[in-house]
């Protein structure tokens, strides 16, 4: 997909060092979801602890690879977008503050936001999933088989699925297992279905149960 990729960064309105999130398709949820106003409002707010964000564009029609619980998307994150936040913002030190950061992502994106968590839970050690898309094509993805495996570090997980949506299904199995394994997971399902208006209206939520005081 060449060798160019937008990454938007959002700054806090603070001196302090502070956690990232990555967020996936980060271009809609900048555009479609108003995610920076959001964030800036919580933090005004006194709701949430200063964040920063790096949104990171998708792949275009190699989004479904990237996501699809992609090494090469972990070490993408890893080895180049953490650097680039680390040279532009002003970070807490994951080495000093393990699990500090957080992804999030919506749909394939929750799918990856949560497999990044379990592959790296020392880095990102917070996970936001929206319709996490853990069970599609008849088949369940390699999340569920690492969620069941002993944690080298607990994880925090909020995810949340729209009634409406046929990937609630995979997201209510999901729970219990990480649960199971001494991860701190939540679930909630709401009164909407898979499109960015109702990912934007419940983001909050799962923002400050991971970022609250």
């Amino acid at each position: 997909m060449g060798r160019q990729r937008a990454v938007h960064l959002y700054a806090p309105p603070s001196s302090k060092p502070c956690p990232l999130v990555v967020v996936f398709d980060g271009p809609d949820f900048l555009k479609r979801a108003k995610l920076p106003t959001l964030v800036d409002n919580l933090i005004a707010q006194g709701r949430i602890r200063p964040i920063a964000l790096a949104m990171v564009a998708n792949g275009g029609p190699a989004r479904t690879v990237e996501y699809a619980c992609s090494e090469a998307t972990l070490a993408f994150l890893l080895d180049k977008v953490l650097p680039l936040a680390r040279s532009e913002l002003r970070l807490v030190d994951e080495k000093r503050e393990p699990g500090v950061h957080g992804v999030l992502g919506a749909s394939l994106g929750g799918l990856i936001a949560l497999y990044t968590g379990l592959r790296a839970p020392h880095v990102f050690g917070r996970v936001l999933s929206q319709s996490g898309a853990f069970s599609v094509w008849n088949r369940d993805f390699v999340v569920f088989d690492l969620a069941r495996r002993a944690p080298s570090r607990p994880l925090e997980v909020w995810m949340d699925c729209g009634h409406f949506e046929a990937l609630a299904e995979g997201n209510e199995r999901m729970l219990p297992v990480l649960q199971a394994s001494g991860h701190r997971a939540e679930y909630r399902e709401y009164h909407g279905g898979h499109n960015y208006s109702a990912w934007r209206d419940d983001v909050w939520r799962g923002l400050e149960w991971l970022f609250g005081g």
